[in-house]
């Protein structure tokens, strides 16, 4: 099993760190979240500040919706379709022990550390 062009470029484009990588799986699997940022790190077991900028970065990609206060606003797991088709690839890839070794490379290779 290798890493088609659209699951590549998704990982090259949106999975830039291993807290979006995290981010993504947890939104996936629970994708009623709707909280802001304490809430999100609360149940991640992360600070806040880590994942501030991947927050950002899925609101800016529209994987994210962000309402209410810009300096503590709320998030809701709302992609569309066509980003919500890629994230499913992208979890089922990582649903593998081939898959999850392949993502590591494709990370490693764009020097996520």
């Amino acid at each position: 099993m290798e890493i088609d062009k659209d699951l590549e470029k998704f990982i090259a484009t949106t999975v830039d760190s291993l807290i979006m990588w995290e981010l993504l799986v947890f939104l996936w699997n629970n994708p009623g979240t709707t909280d802001n940022a304490d809430g999100i790190s609360a149940r991640l077991g992360r600070r806040k500040e880590d994942l501030n900028t991947s927050l950002t970065a899925l609101c800016k990609q529209k994987v994210l919706e962000c309402w209410g206060d810009n300096s503590d606003p709320v998030y809701t797991y709302h992609p569309s379709l066509k980003l919500a088709k890629a994230i499913e690839k992208f979890i089922q890839f990582n649903n593998t022990k081939h898959g999850k070794l392949m993502i590591w490379s494709e990370l490693l290779k764009h020097g996520v550390r």
